[in-house]
């Protein structure tokens, strides 16, 4: 079978895949539990939804070959049961005016090659595309075109570390945590790229808590105005977005 074959024939799955999962929404979305336990969000026919890492700022960046492979999730007006809260759906406007279900401002997708109820395909696929869980994640990866891979919360905020902190111990106090507040997290939910141990706290002078990965500080920057903002990265050649398979980075 030569290439240019091949090809035809993946491009008709993606399409015959992509009109099936269409037909298929509704607007019931469920949770279900996994093989390893883990609740992760369906539609009301149990067909696994996933995020985008590249939709941090809340709009989708799947279009074109993107979108037929993994077609967008619509219910339309949104019926959930506990432990589920409708608040944390929304909608988005997709660029040809079609609208997208969001949870906690991630756009929701199908994944072509999910073929029944309980697949999961999907997940890791390209280190960009994650099931979502239930609770929702705490801790998220993001990705920009210009800097990569990088932790956010679970919102899409970016979270940075400070080169002059050490393992365990923050640098950044006074006008300096004013310009970038510390991230705090009851709890560590993550996808499956990241380990919820390299997760923990430190205790600030003030008796707050600060979140910590790999043992060093996580902060945000007060002039990330917006979910997928990255403004803070390279401030004074001090302030770093957090790849997390390169971190900590050798100084």
């Amino acid at each position: 079978m030569n290439r240019l074959l091949a090809m035809t024939m993946l491009s008709a799955a993606v399409l015959v895949a992509s009109a099936s999962l269409a037909v298929a929404q509704s607007d019931s979305i469920q949770v279900r539990t996994g093989p390893n336990g883990v609740n992760y969000l369906t539609d009301d026919g149990g067909m696994t939804l996933y995020y985008y890492t590249l939709d941090t700022n809340g709009q989708s960046a799947c279009y074109g070959g993107c979108a037929k492979a993994w077609p967008s999730f619509n219910a339309g007006s949104v019926a959930v049961s506990d432990p589920l809260m409708a608040s944390d759906f929304g909608t988005v406007t997709r660029t040809d005016g079609s609208t997208q279900t969001t949870y906690k401002g991630w756009p929701l997708y199908y994944w072509y090659q999910d073929k029944k109820p309980g697949d999961m395909a999907g997940e890791g696929v390209h280190k960009v595309w994650y099931v979502l869980t239930v609770p929702a994640y705490t801790v998220m990866i993001g990705t920009n075109k210009a800097v990569g891979n990088y932790l956010v919360d679970g919102s899409g905020n970016t979270l940075y570390w400070f080169t002059k902190d050490s393992a365990s111990t923050s640098a950044c106090s006074g006008d300096c945590l004013k310009a970038w507040p510390a991230f705090s997290a009851d709890s560590f939910v993550v996808p499956s790229a990241l380990n919820a141990s390299d997760f923990g706290a430190i205790n600030r002078p003030d008796g707050t808590q600060q979140a910590t990965y790999k043992s060093y500080p996580l902060y945000y920057w007060v002039k990330d105005k917006m979910r997928g903002d990255v403004t803070g990265q390279n401030v004074g050649k001090v302030w770093f977005v957090i790849d997390p398979e390169k971190f900590p980075p050798k100084m």
